[in-house]
């Protein structure tokens, strides 16, 4: 009996020691990791945003009423340099929000709520169970800012995390976090450049997460540019045009950095951007998460994307002028920006006015006249609405404008284009604009000017031994096919020598060759347009013509042609302009040749 006494006590001791230890390790706090879909983010880029991290916690033994939470320091280190703005040189903008807080929850209202002292916002639970403590009222932070920590790191110190028990789950969001895309390169393979995430969470309370490494983005190229061309003649003055496009490489390569278009007399600038203030809303802006009201700046974007064009070799007396605006039937809308720096920085732009559609009605009008500077410049342009559901380009005609006098230096122009603003900061910054990219130009080759010349050969000429030449140059630019009348005068080069061994006549200079009129003379007299006579003279004659429609005709005979006499047309030593590839030509110079 004693025995049996002895077997119950026991048994209902092992009972008890069972349940506490049960209640021990019952519901152990457990948390994971999720990237969500990792974005693409721009190789160009050096402020690239990269996929919001969501850390799931459930389990645990959540504090007791009055006591204080358990707090945690949240670290993420990158494969690549963390370039989230710096608001001051000991905070940074991204951000780490618990329990999705959103005053707009028709379900949960919860306002947002900063910790304006990282690592001091020490909170009291509120009811005990896991439950209560991130409301957003007095003292319930739910927005916590990161602190620097190294080039390729962040910490949020000291955020206050309470486990959850069996009230549901704990929700932390890590937010507005930014990289240097360009530091790790395009993949040379079929996978892709990865931006990794590395997180470690340490301090008085615990938080066990079995994932602490996660893909957040992946790099691609952002951007592709083109330019078409023109062969443009030095002597037609007027304004020619080319084009110039960016294209995308995905669809959100272009971005607007979400103006507010509800006010459709808002100035332009930073301060009119709305708030991109729901936890896990995808914007596709060049702005991350933002409230102006809980911290100003944080996430917002200095400008939407950029684009340059740089342009270079201008020749001298040409006008560059671009339009304003451009648009595509994605509705990708880009405006011109002014006051920018040399980088495509700064300055500002005009955003367009909305309709109920909620698509720009137009894109800015007009154009602009770019400033050169030894044959230099630069044009900048905004996207200020942007279609993430389309992969498109912008296209932008330049105007190549000039007269006749002065006439155009002659030459070869090229355009670069590139995102902007360019940058050398690499790194954290409290000033350099976000985004920002590498200046890593695509090049492009765009509008030459020819001479307006034709170079004419007479291959044999003499005024010796009772000969005499007549040489005729004639502008044929006057026609009834449409052709811009050319005119100018002609230099004519003489190689040989005169009677008796003497040198060759000095090289002259004509008067104006006008269109539908002849240059005539001969060796022994001269002729008109102020021509001199070369008396004495044989071998051959190049005459340079600044016109390209110059055709000749030379003619041998005795004096007086009373018994020889022979005529022929002279060689043309240009490159046939209506045949680029007819062969080669040591003038430089396109003219007609006529199947010579």
């Amino acid at each position: 009996m004693v025995s049996f006494r002895k077997s119950l006590l026991l048994m209902a001791l092992l009972v008890v020691v069972t349940g506490i230890a049960s209640a021990q390790i019952f519901n152990p706090l457990s948390c994971v990791a999720n990237a969500g879909v990792p974005p693409l983010a721009r190789a160009e880029g050096v402020a690239e945003e990269v996929g919001q991290v969501v850390i799931v916690c459930n389990g645990g033994n959540p504090t007791p009423a009055g006591s204080l939470i358990p707090t945690v320091n949240v670290q993420i280190f990158l494969n690549t340099n963390v370039t989230s703005r710096l608001l001051t040189s000991s905070s940074s903008e991204a951000l780490l929000l618990i329990d999705e807080p959103n005053e707009f929850d028709t379900v949960n209202p919860r306002p947002q709520l900063l910790c304006a002292a990282p690592g001091n916002c020490g909170q009291t639970a509120q009811v005990g169970n896991g439950t209560g403590n991130y409301t957003g009222a007095a003292g319930l932070h739910n927005v916590f800012q990161a602190v620097p920590s190294g080039a390729n790191s962040v910490t949020w110190l000291g955020v206050p995390v309470d486990p959850p028990g069996t009230a549901g789950n704990r929700i932390i969001r890590l937010v507005n976090v930014r990289a240097n895309a360009n530091q790790l390169g395009v993949s040379s393979t079929l996978i892709p450049t990865s931006i990794n995430m590395f997180i470690s969470i340490s301090g008085t309370g615990s938080l066990a997460l079995t994932n602490p490494q996660l893909t957040v983005a992946f790099v691609q190229p952002g951007m592709t540019f083109s330019a078409t061309g023109g062969n443009y003649n030095q002597c037609e003055p007027g304004t020619y045009q080319y084009n110039i496009t960016f294209a995308e490489r995905f669809g959100t390569a272009f971005r607007h950095n979400n103006p507010n278009y509800s006010d459709l007399t808002q100035p332009t600038g930073q301060q009119s951007v709305q708030d991109q203030q729901i936890p896990g809303k995808i914007y596709n802006t060049e702005s991350m998460f933002s409230n102006k009201e809980l911290l100003a700046n944080a996430g917002v974007a200095t400008q939407g994307t950029r684009l340059i064009a740089r342009f270079s070799n201008v020749p001298a007396n040409v006008t560059l002028s671009v339009v304003n605006g451009s648009s595509n039937t994605a509705n990708d809308f880009a405006n011109i920006v002014t006051g920018h720096d040399s980088n495509g920085a700064g300055g500002s732009v005009t955003y367009p006015t909305w309709n109920n559609t909620a698509f720009p009605v137009a894109a800015a009008s007009g154009t602009t006249t770019v400033a050169l500077a030894g044959g230099a410049g630069v044009a900048v342009w905004e996207v200020v609405s942007s279609n993430p559901g389309a992969i498109s380009s912008l296209t932008f005609t330049v105007n190549v404008t000039y007269s006749a006098n002065p006439l155009p230096g002659l030459g070869t122009a090229t355009v670069t284009g590139n995102y902007a603003p360019t940058t050398t900061v690499f790194t954290a910054s409290t000033t350099a604009p976000v985004p920002r990219f590498v200046d890593n130009p695509q090049s492009a080759t765009t509008f030459t000017i020819n001479p307006c010349q034709t170079n004419i050969l007479w291959p044999f000429v003499s005024n010796q031994a009772g000969f005499d030449t007549g040489l005729v140059v004639s502008n044929t630019s006057l026609d009834p096919y449409g052709t811009v009348p050319q005119r100018g005068p002609c230099t004519i080069y003489y190689y040989g020598a005169t009677a008796g061994g003497g040198a060759a006549p000095a090289t002259q200079t004509s008067g104006t060759v006008n269109e539908g009129t002849q240059l005539v003379w001969t060796l022994s007299a001269g002729g008109n347009l102020n021509v001199a006579a070369t008396p004495g003279f044989q071998g051959y004659v190049i005459a340079r013509c600044n016109f390209q429609y110059g055709h000749g005709f030379g003619f041998i005979s005795d004096l007086g042609a009373q018994r020889l006499a022979m005529g022929y047309i002279p060689l043309i030593l240009d490159q046939d302009m209506f045949n680029p590839y007819s062969g080669i030509t040591r003038t430089g110079a396109q003219s007609e040749t006529l199947n010579q």
